[in-house]
This record gives C-alpha cells, sequence and structure tokens, in this order.
C-alpha cells in the first residue's frame, strides 16, 4: 500500500483530471443526446483529447519498465491518430461540413499512419525528465504532429467561418466557446513540442480538461453566459475567497501557539465564535461586494424594488403599460419594450393606443405550461422547443421582437398579458441576472393587471350604472309581456332540447368508447419490425379502422380499412368489418391472400347488404423479409428503401393492380397478390384518403406528390415514429389552420434487425 501510495506525485494530477473530466463529459454527452450521432462522436472527441492521460499515468505505475511503457504509448497511439478523422466526422455530421473526401482522406492518412505505429519510425526511445518520460519521435510520428497541429489549425479556420456567417445570437455564442477551446488546445499541444525534443520542460498538453471543459459547455448547453461575464465572475470569486481565506489564515496563524496549550472545550468555544464572527463578516462584507463588483446585478435590484413600489400605487392600464415599458427599456437597456393586454377571454392581445396582435392558441396553453421568458435565438435552436417552434417563430416575426415575456396570473390559471421585448442595444443576449429581473417584476405586473382590470370595470359600471339602468327599465317593461306569454313555451321546448342532446351525447360517447376499446392503443413490440401510427377521429366515432396480427410474438400481418361516411353508422361498420377480416386472416392463414380478401367480401356483402356505405383497404403478411400486399380501392402503398432513400409506389409494372371496393353486392371480383421483399432499414407507408385529400387556405391538396417528397425527406436512420411525426409535421405545417374534413389514419412499418 506504501508503494502504490509512493507513486502518487503532484504531476499525476493534470492528467488525472483530464481522464475524469474526458470520460464524464463523454457520458453527459451521450445520456443527454440520447445516443444521437452527433453527441456520440462529440463524446469521442472528449475521450479523444484525454487518450495521452493514461499514456502519462503509466510513466509512473511503472517506472524504469521502458518496455511496458513503449506497448502502453504504441497501443494508445494506435487509437490516438485517428482523433483528427474523429473531429472531421464530427463537423461532418453537426456542423454540416461538405468536403466528404476530406474525411475519408484524414480517416486513410490516419490509418496509414497507424501501421507505423508499431515501428521506430514512429517512437524509439524515451527521454527520461524528473515529472515523467517523454517519448523520441521518429519521421512518423513528426508527420503525425504536424498533420495534428495543421488539423487544429483548421478547425479554429473553420469555426471562425462559422461565427462570421452565423447570425443567431446562441449560436455564435456556441461557437466563440467552440473556437475558444481550440485555440487552447492549439496553445497546449505546442507546449509539449520540447519535452518531445529533449528539452526538460513540463508538457501542459496534460491540462487538456481545460479546453475541453469550454468546448463541452459551448456544446451541451443552450443558455450560456457570455466569456466576459464568467471572467467576472471566476474574479468576484477569487476576491471574495481571498476576503476570507486571507484574514482567516492570519488570525489561525496567531492564536494557533495559544491553542495547543487549551484543553478541549475552550477549543470547541473559541471554533463555535469564529464560526459566528465568520458568518457576520459575510454577511456583512456581501452587500457591499455586489455594490462594488456586482453593480449590475445592485443597480437592477434597486429598480425592481422601486418598480414594485409604483405600481402598487396604479389604477389605470394606461399608467401600469407606461412605467412597465419604461422600467423594463432602462434595466435592460432594449430598444423596446411593448406591455399588451389581453382582451377578455379573446385570444387577442391589445396595447393600450389599440394596436393588437392574434396569438394562436396552441401558444397559450404552452405558455401556461411553461411559465417563463422565451428568447427567438434559442426557439431557434434548442430542441425544447421542437414542437411549438414554428408556431412561435411566426409570433416573434409578426411581433417583430427578440423576447417574449408571458404574464401569467397562477391564481386563475390564465395569460393576463404579454410584453414583446426588442433586441439589447448592445446586441448579446439578456444575462442571468436580467432574466432573473424580469422574472421577478412579471408576476407582480400579472396581478396588478388584473387590479387594474378590476378597478376599470367598477369605474365603467359606476359611470354608466345610472344611464343604463333607465335605459333597461324601459326595455323591460316593454318586454315583459312577451317575455311572459313565451316563458312557458321557451321552457319545456328547452327541456326537450336538452334532454334530446343528451342522449345523442351519451349515444356517441358509449359508441366512441366501444369502438376505442376495440382498436389497439399502441403499435405491436416484435422482432424485426418497429411501427408507429396516428389515429385522428374527426369526431368521436371515427369510419377508419386497422388491425395488427400478431400469433406467438411474431407479426403475422396488418390491415388498414376505410368505410365510406361517418358518424354512428360507419363507426358500427368498422367494429363488424375488423372482426371479419381478423377471424379470416387466422382462419384461412394456409390460403393466398387475395382468397382472403375474397371471403371476406362475400361475407361483408352480406353483412352490409340493407345499407349503402361500403370500404376500402389494403392487408399485409409477412413472412421474415417477404411481403404480401392485396388492395380493395385504397391510395397505394409506399415503400423507401433505405439503401438509396427513394420513394415509390408499391404496384406492379402493368399497374393494373387495385382491387374493387369491398361490401357492395354489384362488385365482385378476385383480388391480385403481390409479393415483394424489404430489406433492413426499408419502410412502408399506409394511410387513409384523409392525408391526401386534405387542402391548405389556398385550396390546393397535400397531395401524392407532397407526401412522397415528406417521406423521402425523412431521416434514414429515424425510428418509425421520428419518420411518422416528420411526415405529420410536413402535412400540419402545409394546411395550417384549416384542419381536416375526414378521420385520419397513417401507419409507418419499417423493418429493423432482430433484438
Amino acid at each position: 500500500m506504501n508503494e502504490v501510495l509512493n507513486t502518487f506525485n503532484i504531476y499525476m494530477l493534470p492528467p488525472f483530471l483530464s481522464l475524469v473530466v474526458g470520460i464524464v463529459l463523454a457520458a453527459i454527452s451521450v445520456v443527454k443526446g440520447k445516443f444521437r450521432t452527433e453527441n456520440v462522436l462529440f463524446a469521442m472527441i472528449c475521450i479523444g483529447y484525454n487518450l495521452m492521460s493514461p499514456v502519462f499515468l503509466s510513466h509512473h505505475f511503472f517506472r524504469g519498465q521502458f518496455d511496458v511503457i513503449m506497448v502502453i504509448e504504441r497501443s494508445i497511439h494506435c487509437v490516438y491518430v485517428f482523433l483528427p478523422s474523429v473531429v472531421f466526422l464530427y463537423l461532418y455530421k453537426a456542423f454540416d461540413f461538405r468536403s466528404r473526401n476530406a474525411v475519408i482522406f484524414s480517416f486513410v492518412f490516419s490509418a496509414v499512419i497507424s501501421v507505423f505505429v508499431w515501428t521506430d519510425y514512429y517512437f524509439y526511445g524515451f527521454y527520461e525528465y524528473s515529472w515523467g518520460y517523454s517519448a523520441k519521435g521518429g519521421i512518423a510520428f513528426q508527420i503525425f504532429g504536424a498533420y495534428g497541429f495543421l488539423a487544429v489549425l483548421y478547425f479554429i479556420y473553420f469555426f471562425s467561418g462559422r461565427l462570421k456567417a452565423t447570425e443567431n445570437v446562441t449560436e455564435r455564442l456556441k461557437l466563440r466557446y467552440i473556437l475558444l477551446s481550440f485555440l487552447v488546445i492549439s496553445f497546449l499541444t505546442m507546449t509539449n513540442v520540447p519535452a518531445i525534443s529533449g528539452i526538460d520542460f513540463y508538457p501542459f498538453g496534460n491540462f487538456m480538461f481545460i479546453p475541453l471543459s469550454i468546448m463541452a459547455y459551448g456544446v451541451l448547453r443552450y443558455r450560456l453566459m457570455d466569456i466576459q461575464s464568467i471572467l467576472h465572475v471566476t474574479f468576484i470569486w477569487i476576491v471574495i475567497s481571498s476576503l476570507i481565506l486571507i484574514p482567516n489564515g492570519i488570525v489561525f496563524y496567531l492564536v494557533l501557539p495559544w491553542m495547543k496549550n487549551q484543553d478541549a472545550v475552550v477549543v470547541f468555544l473559541l471554533l463555535f465564535f469564529w464560526f459566528y464572527i465568520n458568518f457576520l463578516y459575510i454577511t456583512r462584507m456581501q452587500p457591499k461586494i455586489d455594490q462594488l463588483f456586482n453593480k449590475r446585478r445592485y443597480d437592477l435590484r434597486r429598480l425592481e424594488i422601486r418598480f414594485m413600489e409604483n405600481i402598487s400605487y396604479l389604477r389605470t392600464m394606461g399608467d401600469l403599460e407606461e412605467e412597465f415599458n419604461g422600467v423594463v427599456t432602462k434595466a435592460l437597456q432594449v430598444t423596446r419594450a411593448d406591455l399588451l393586454f389581453r382582451e377578455g377571454d379573446s385570444l387577442k392581445f391589445r396595447k393600450n393606443d389599440g394596436a393588437d396582435i392574434a396569438v394562436d392558441p396552441e401558444i397559450v396553453e404552452w405558455f401556461l405550461g411553461a411559465n417563463h421568458l422565451v428568447e427567438k435565438s434559442m426557439v431557434e435552436t434548442n430542441p425544447y422547443y421542437a414542437a411549438i417552434r414554428e408556431k412561435m417563430l411566426s409570433l416573434f416575426d409578426a411581433a417583430g421582437c427578440a423576447y417574449i415575456v408571458p404574464l401569467v396570473q397562477i391564481q386563475n390559471d390564465e395569460i393576463v398579458g404579454i410584453s414583446f421585448l426588442g433586441e439589447k442595444y448592445n446586441l448579446k443576449q439578456l444575462n442571468s441576472d436580467e432574466v432573473k429581473f424580469i422574472n421577478e417584476i412579471r408576476t407582480a405586473v400579472a396581478v396588478s393587471i388584473s387590479n387594474s382590470r378590476m378597478y376599470q370595470d367598477l369605474t365603467d359600471l359606476k359611470d354608466n350604472l345610472e344611464l343604463k339602468v333607465a335605459d333597461r327599465t324601459v326595455e323591460l317593461l316593454s318586454a315583459m309581456e312577451e317575455l311572459e306569454a313565451v316563458n312557458d313555451a321557451l321552457v319545456n321546448t328547452n327541456e326537450e332540447l336538452e334532454t334530446a342532446h343528451r342522449i345523442a351525447a351519451m349515444d356517441m360517447d358509449m359508441a366512441a368508447n366501444v369502438q376505442t376499446s376495440m382498436f389497439p392503443k399502441q403499435p405491436p413490440r416484435v422482432p424485426e419490425w418497429d411501427i408507429a401510427f396516428a389515429f385522428r377521429p374527426m369526431s368521436g366515432v371515427s369510419g377508419d379502422f386497422y388491425d395488427f396480427y400478431e400469433d406467438r410474438g411474431v407479426l403475422k400481418g396488418i390491415s388498414l380499412f376505410d368505410v365510406s361516411g361517418h358518424g354512428i353508422a360507419s363507426g358500427l361498420i368498422t367494429m363488424i368489418a375488423r372482426s371479419v377480416i381478423q377471424r379470416n386472416f387466422f382462419s384461412r392463414s394456409e390460403e393466398k391472400l387475395g382468397s382472403i380478401l375474397e371471403a371476406v367480401n362475400r361475407e361483408l356483402m352480406f353483412e352490409l347488404e340493407k345499407v349503402d356505405n361500403y370500404l376500402t383497404g389494403l392487408v399485409l403478411r409477412f413472412d421474415g423479409g417477404t411481403v404480401e400486399y392485396v388492395n380493395a380501392g385504397h391510395p397505394d402503398l409506399l415503400m423507401k428503401k433505405f439503401s438509396t432513400g427513394a420513394v415509390r409506389m408499391v404496384v406492379p409494372k402493368d399497374e393494373d393492380f387495385k382491387g374493387s371496393i369491398l361490401g357492395i353486392r354489384e362488385i365482385e371480383q378476385s383480388f391480385r397478390v403481390l409479393k415483394f421483399r424489404m430489406e433492413e432499414g426499408d419502410c412502408l407507408f399506409l394511410a387513409t384518403d384523409c392525408i391526401y385529400e386534405s387542402s391548405n387556405s389556398e385550396k390546393l391538396d397535400y397531395g401524392q406528390g407532397r407526401l412522397e417528397r415528406a417521406f423521402a425527406a425523412a431521416p434514414r436512420d429515424a425510428t418509425a415514429d421520428g419518420i411518422l411525426q416528420h411526415i405529420l409535421n410536413d402535412f400540419y405545417q402545409f394546411i395550417g389552420d384549416r384542419g381536416v374534413s375526414d378521420d385520419l389514419t397513417v401507419l409507418v412499418v419499417k423493418r429493423i434487425s432482430p433484438a
């Protein structure tokens, strides 16, 4: 144990910290990024830049054992030489680096260098220093060193160009952190040159955890502190620590000789008194430090207190708007501040001068759940806002602002106003103190708005009450006789209507509940297949239905059908048809798929003989990667090949494939079956006609072509649910506020490797 402890020395601390920090940052990147490709690559960068740390530690654990150290050096350098290639690949995946050939060349070059790592052309001995060893590098090592340093210089050049071309404030700040980290990496790398050249100089490359921490802060966080602010905070921390540690150190040095001669009780009481004096010292000193070094925070706090005092005396909306806009503009140094009040229960927000703006109901609901200031640059970059991004950015554009501040009356759970803030004059983001300031005052403003509204209502009521009473009295006297005559009839009619409406609503709810209980609520989890679907009835009861056919955990088939018409009648037919199709699919499993659908059609013609409804649909049967497909007058099945990303309709070359609709006795024919094979990653898309026929405000249908383009644009490595959400997002963005006029059912089926 003593030998192990004697191995440790101060020179081992930097590489140890680098190794720990690199592993922690890599784990955070992978977990936070949910194993996305760019996050995994960034984790590899964090590990890669710290690969030399275990090498340096091995110099101390195996000191004097040159053969062992050489094996460790060469083993790790076999991987280390690929670090520039991994960084190039990260740029290609995460930052739209356009030169694919450069990525390929970097991997080929690193592979060639790795061949020489086990020869004397790379390492041929060691320089021995008091702080450790440094390998003697041959020509291959020198070539790699020059290549690695040039790569770092190129990364600096690349991110400098990106910084100049990027307008988004948040993205620019991230790029500054990444650029700063590569500048530090280049400096630390240069400090390794003396040691590998035989000069006794400790390699600062062991402090690689410093630039990696800077880079990780920029890559993994979305609300970043300005670099100058970080330096300011660090300086304040040093000052505060000095003001605490230095006096305590002096006192401790003076009283230590006296304490050695005292008993335990006296020492305990002295320590207790010492702690109390330190507590008073810190509490008294902290406000003075804030006033001296955190003047911005101190000034904001004073403005906040003064604002809170002033709004307690305000009565009208105009006074409140003027006070709020004035203090916010002064405190945050923004180009403008507009306070808008909500008009009753509507979705319009109006300024006191009459200008108004309409806010989407989804944004109002989102603000009630996420009650905080929203920054435009964050909405553009942070995945947290993905679900609401398009509508939120439209509101930013309509208001011409950089920040949106919701004013929520928490007691009533409603938004009573919205504030739109312009950019800061210095074009920087709001810092943490400024965000805290606006969050502190907006709750008080929301309460003040409610009070002002109530005061305004009482004033209006008082001013107009007498006139309104006189007018209403005349109207009431003239209408009294008519009201008495028709009152009884209205009461009776109202009771009948309420009863009829209640019965109809109960019937519709019951039908919807019965139907919903019969349909699968989740896609099956089966080997080889990843399935996602969306089922959105236009009203309570749907004319669409779908089913998954499993046998002992294996997917055997899928069906999707659409019953003509709407309402309870169509909903009842879905339950009859679903049972008929499911029973025939399993009982006739040895027959051809076309024969199964013919048997289904015969049963449905008998069941639907006295109704006018009919069905269209399609059925798939699976056997490993082989798929049988039959279509009964339904929109064509689409398939996307993983290898090419191309999307096509699944039809034979002659295209004479679709069968007739189901359930009409006058139309009876055989159904053709198409067999095809799906490879790993291939996807199928099934949908009812709603997605094809829904139109936008210009009365243009979404259509087959636009659907195929959306399907093709979905990421090939995404899950079935990710592909489905990509298509639905494109669909809803196209139709806008018009909504759909039919039941919507869509399914995505993707072949995956067995678990």
